[in-house]
């Protein structure tokens, strides 16, 4: 019975007064399970406070670094749309077609307050040219395709700060919910059998010494009348 409620009490299952044993041993018990609960709670929420400020900065720095994407693309599309009216539509998307250099991407894993994020690299591959003749193509042109390839890697790598925000505001989620599963359940259910364990003792504590308090005066009156009997 008593390893049932500790391990209800364990698990944060709200019990009623009759399903814990008032004893001083389960009273320890439960004081023990508050302070280790509270503990954890603590820890918790200074995790989840660094999470928060981790999750600012690097919101802060997706913001940032989206901005300057965006501009990149811009400028390159603006780029292209000159070469190609240059150039002539068919020519162009000939080459844009072409196999040229790919982007080669890295992923590693760093640790921020325990949670895994990603860290991307990416840089490009030496194994395919320009994928077009210097001859007969406007200097334009190899201005646009380097644009092209500054903002392929820049996207991957925003990608990758997009998922770390994504990661921290799911972890910051999971840590408010286990902050509210101990505050409003655990640690209130470890309070509520601790202020009734208490009180059962106190109540049986007061019980106790009004009965031998009782006696006492039953046997010290029971003295007294002898005593007088002995006199007489």
């Amino acid at each position: 019975m008593g390893a049932e409620i500790r391990r209800r009490m364990m698990a944060g299952e709200r019990m009623s007064d009759a399903d814990v044993c008032p004893t001083r041993m389960e009273l320890l018990n439960v004081d023990a399970k508050l302070a280790l609960s509270r503990r954890g709670c603590d820890m918790l929420k200074k995790k989840r406070n660094t999470l928060i400020r981790e999750y600012g900065t690097a919101k802060q720095e997706l913001d940032a670094f989206r901005g300057e994407v965006d501009d990149c693309l811009l400028d390159c599309f603006r780029g292209a749309k000159l070469v190609e009216m240059e150039m002539g539509g068919v020519s162009y998307r000939n080459i844009a077609y072409n196999k040229s250099r790919r982007i080669v991407v890295g992923m590693e894993y760093e640790k921020v307050v325990g949670v895994k994020v990603p860290v991307v690299s990416a840089e490009l591959s030496d194994d395919v040219g320009q994928g077009y003749s210097f001859c007969g193509t406007p200097a334009a042109l190899d201005g646009v395709v380097d644009d092209f390839r500054k903002a392929g890697i820049m996207v991957v790598k925003l990608a990758a700060l997009d998922k770390k925000v994504h990661v921290l505001m799911d972890e910051i989620k999971r840590t408010r919910r286990k902050v509210n599963a101990l505050e409003k359940v655990k640690i209130k259910n470890l309070e509520g059998a601790h202020k009734y364990i208490r009180g059962y003792l106190d109540e049986r504590e007061r019980e106790d010494y009004s009965r031998l308090k009782h006696i006492k005066e039953v046997v010290l009156g029971g003295n007294e009348f002898e005593d007088k009997s002995k006199v007489n």
